[in-house]
């Protein structure tokens, strides 16, 4: 009568097969949640002051282009 042949291994296979999705789950959910944190704090636009005093001689008698106004003498 044969022998049943014995498990080399210390874990067991399908423990083995079924650690294997779950790891790769484990990992897209890292990926995302630290993704996430990374959206959040990216988010926060900046806030860009113009300064008033570098415009002060473009604004007295011509428009945006450097041209008159339609309505100038």
């Amino acid at each position: 009568m044969p022998q049943d042949p014995k498990a080399t291994r210390g874990i067991p296979r399908s423990l083995i097969y079924a650690m294997i999705p779950i790891g790769f789950i484990l990992l897209v959910l890292f990926l995302i949640f630290s993704g996430a944190v990374t959206q959040e704090v990216a988010d926060d636009p900046a806030v860009i002051v113009e300064d008033e005093d570098q415009t002060g001689d473009e604004q007295t008698d011509s428009g945006p282009s450097g041209t008159p106004p339609a309505n100038a003498p």
